[in-house]
C-alpha cells in the first residue's frame, strides 16, 4: 500500500512550485493533465503515491522535476492562466500533509516589487537591494548619521583610575563610586529558619 507524502506548495501569477518530501525518492510517475498532478515514487523503504486537484488548470507539458536531493523532489509547473490562487486545492479546508512552503512564498504584491528591482526601477540593483531608498534612510547629505547635536563639553569628565578600588568603569565614560555590597545576615538566617518551619 502506498503512502501520501507530505507536501508544500507556494506559487507565482503564473507559477507553482511543489515540493513533495520523500527520503532518497526514486520517480516512478510524475504527469500533469488538466487540473491534476500524480506522483508515483518510493524510497528506499516506502512506496509513496498522491494525486493533487488543483485550484484551476495546469499546463501538463510543462511539469517538470528539477531534480531531487536526498530529502525532497522540487516540482515547477506553469498554471494555465496566470493569476493568483486563493488556495492550492480544488477543495477547501485543511488536509495534514499540506504546508505552505514559506522559503519559496511570496504574496502579490510582494513578486511586483521584485519585478520592479529585477528592472533596476527606483535605484534596485537588480537584486532587490534599493541604494537610494537605503541612503535616504540614513539621514544627511552624506548618507551618515548625524553628530552634529552632541555636545560633549557639558559632560563631567573623569579620569578612570585602576588603583582605585571604588570607582567603577562605565563604557559611557563616567565613573561612579558604588557602595560595597552588604551581606544581611539576618535575612539569611530568616530565610533558613522559614525554610525548616515549612
Amino acid at each position: 500500500m502506498s503512502k501520501q507524502p507530505q507536501v508544500l506548495w507556494a506559487q507565482r501569477e503564473s507559477l507553482l512550485f511543489i515540493t513533495i518530501e520523500v527520503d532518497d525518492a526514486k520517480i516512478e510517475k510524475l504527469e500533469g493533465e488538466g487540473n491534476k498532478l500524480f506522483f508515483q515514487g518510493s524510497s528506499k523503504t516506502d512506496k509513496y503515491e498522491t494525486t493533487l486537484e488543483f485550484f484551476d488548470e495546469i499546463d501538463g507539458a510543462s511539469v517538470k522535476h528539477t531534480g531531487s536531493s536526498t530529502r525532497v523532489v522540487e516540482i515547477t509547473i506553469q498554471k494555465k492562466t496566470p493569476k493568483w490562487w486563493p488556495r492550492l486545492l480544488a477543495t477547501k479546508g485543511k488536509v495534514h500533509w499540506l504546508k505552505v512552503d514559506f522559503g519559496k512564498w511570496k504574496d502579490e504584491d510582494e513578486d511586483e516589487e521584485v519585478d520592479e528591482a529585477a528592472a533596476g526601477v527606483g535605484g534596485g540593483l537588480g537584486n532587490g537591494f534599493d541604494l537610494n531608498q537605503y541612503m535616504s534612510s540614513l539621514g544627511g547629505a552624506g548618507g551618515g548619521a548625524d553628530f552634529n547635536g552632541l555636545d560633549d563639553e557639558d559632560d563631567e569628565h573623569y579620569e578612570f583610575d585602576k588603583d582605585d578600588e571604588d570607582d567603577v568603569y562605565n563604557p559611557h565614560g563616567h565613573v561612579s563610586d558604588m557602595p560595597d555590597l552588604e551581606d544581611n545576615e539576618e535575612e539569611e538566617g530568616d530565610e533558613g529558619k522559614a525554610e525548616i518551619k515549612a
